[in-house]
């Protein structure tokens, strides 16, 4: 999802069969105890802006869940760097029906929410019931699929959302107590990797006693004025004490938590838009982190203030969409053509400073499904402009193609230029026009097919091939509904890698999916760019992972 682009995978080998029968223990390597220290300190994370509100289960955002993750916690998470096997968190252990259809889930003993409620099976069961009934349609339950993994999601999104509606659902019991601390959910269909899901920050765990405001999870489509879109009560490591908006949000840390006390007393996450501001906070020893774009690098490379931390290994894909629902991109050489148009060299180079990796297909490096055989498009102008004449352009046949990017995207903005300036060139008569349109306007247009070219980016819910394969390739599904693209053998090919035997079957139809939008081109896929991290020279306990949101805050210290 582009909302969330800006964090960040290792190599995913995901054996199904591993995965749900493997027992987790204690997440002691995911939140090491570093060196110990005496001090109480406060660590300061700045920003650029505020996250539009702070409910887990409303907001698709890496603003939001850059703060929430360090509140709330999900029932898996990640070893080390390692996405490949997901290891428990709230939940212990867990296992699969053969199918993979009924998943089982034992739960931590002995934790506690902030506001002192006891964390159990019914706190899991509200919060997926609360995720799935609000049904927000911009929202990661919907977007990212979450409730239509779930039996009787689907049904529920499509109906009227009536009270009835509300008692069908619940009666599919997807989400059921089995005893205080056992819990099981049921699926619509097969779903080996089921457990990524559960590590997604949207699925985060929330006090059923704390929104008081609410009558949730029994309230359909209430998500206007949910009382976590401005307080947090979780069971991490961290509480949430107050929000000056535009200004800062201040945390302490939750001397109660199940395991060891994080090490920072307080942690205070500053707004400050200006990146010189940042680099001068740093300089003067009041920042200790930020996450940063990788086109800031300038500024802060030569500050010895400033460690800069780079990394390749991102689960994001960046990406320009064409829109074949009308001409002229609704011939195959139009689109190949400007494929082939695209500078990838001279832009990773320009925008990029270097980093980052030209894809091979739609499937990030890093993940089960990726495939490096599978060939990267290459700039070939003398090729694409033969292809436009074919396509039947000339310059007494004067026409304007729009290309669009979200207000202040300086390298989205360079790219139109680029691709602009060689189009141009052809003297085919094309014009390209380019719009910089405000984020809302943008995905507005995008939705309803009126831009010809539009710039986005697609970043990881879930470490798995699916999480790409969906949203780019198969017919009324995010970004193929949105670019008019239907191909109904990839639509089958879809289908078939639910019910594949093994993660090899799913690799071979990845590749195939893959290869078929290869072959359509309905997307100039041009980066999986690199993320970047600012840190202090001072900073201790530092950990990244590709599927954080910005930092961890629990294991630093100074």
């Amino acid at each position: 999802m582009d909302r969330r682009s800006g964090t960040i995978s290792l190599v995913v080998l995901v054996i199904a069969a591993i995965l749900i029968l493997s027992g987790c223990t204690s997440p002691t390597t995911v939140t090491p105890t570093p060196t110990t220290t005496t001090k109480d300190f406060t660590l300061v994370e700045m920003t650029t802006s505020d996250p539009p509100s702070l409910d887990p289960g409303l907001e698709y955002d890496t603003a939001c869940y850059s703060v929430t993750q360090n509140v709330y916690e999900t029932l898996v998470w990640y070893q080390g760097e390692d996405v490949s096997k997901p290891i428990g968190l709230l939940a212990t252990d867990w296992s699969s029906n053969d199918n993979y259809t009924v998943w089982t889930f034992h739960l931590r003993k002995n934790v506690t929410f902030h506001d002192g409620t006891a964390f159990n099976a019914s706190a899991v069961k509200y919060t997926f019931d609360r995720g799935v009934l609000m049904n927000y349609p911009d929202g990661p339950w919907v977007g990212a699929g979450i409730s239509s993994f779930l039996k009787g999601g689907d049904e529920w999104m499509a109906s009227n959302n009536t009270e009835a509606d509300v008692q069908a659902y619940l009666a599919n019991e997807a989400v059921k107590v089995i005893d205080e601390y056992t819990v099981q959910f049921t699926l619509s269909k097969s779903y080996p990797d089921w457990m990524h899901v559960l590590a997604f920050p949207a699925t985060a765990i929330v006090s059923p006693t704390f929104e008081k405001t609410s009558s949730m999870p029994y309230t359909p489509n209430n998500y206007t004025d949910t009382y976590l879109k401005e307080h947090m009560c979780g069971t991490g490591p961290f509480k949430f004490i107050s929000w000056t908006h535009e200004d800062n949000m201040v945390f302490e840390r939750n001397n109660n938590y199940w395991n060891t006390p994080a090490k920072a007393a307080k942690v205070v996450v500053r707004t400050v838009p200006d990146v010189n501001n940042r680099l001068l906070a740093f300089e003067k020893g009041e920042c200790d982190f930020s996450q940063e774009n990788i086109r800031n690098l300038p500024v802060f490379k030569n500050s010895t203030a400033v460690v800069n931390d780079i990394r390749n290994d991102t689960l994001l894909i960046s990406f320009i969409g064409m829109y074949e629902g009308k001409a002229p991109f609704d011939n195959p050489k139009v689109r190949q053509a400007f494929v082939e148009s695209f500078d990838y060299v001279t832009y990773r180079d320009q925008v990029g400073y270097g980093y980052g990796s030209f894809p091979h297909g739609v499937v990030p490096k890093g993940l089960a499904g990726y495939n490096a055989n599978i060939p990267t498009s290459t700039f070939n102008p003398e090729h694409a402009k033969q292809l436009l004449k074919e396509a039947g352009f000339s310059k007494d046949k004067p026409v304007t193609i729009t290309i669009a990017y979200n207000q202040g995207n300086t390298g989205r903005q360079t790219g139109s230029l680029m691709l602009k300036d060689t189009v141009e060139k052809y003297d085919l008569g094309i014009t390209l026009e380019i719009q910089e349109l405000t984020w809302a306007t943008l995905l507005d247009k995008e939705k309803k097919g009126e831009l010809d070219m539009f710039f986005l980016g697609w970043q990881a819910d879930f470490p798995t091939a699916d999480n790409f394969l969906g949203p780019f390739a198969v017919s009324n599904v995010y970004f193929a509904r949105q670019v008019a693209y239907k191909n109904a053998t990839i639509d089958s090919l879809y289908d078939q890698y639910f019910t594949a035997a093994n993660q090899d079957e799913r690799n071979n139809i990845a590749t195939q999916i893959q290869l078929g939008l290869l072959n359509d081109n309905p997307y100039i896929v041009y980066l999986q760019p690199a993320s970047y991290y600012a840190l202090s020279k001072d900073l201790k306990g530092y950990q990244w992972n590709v599927m954080l949101s910005g930092f961890n805050w629990y294991p630093m210290y100074k």
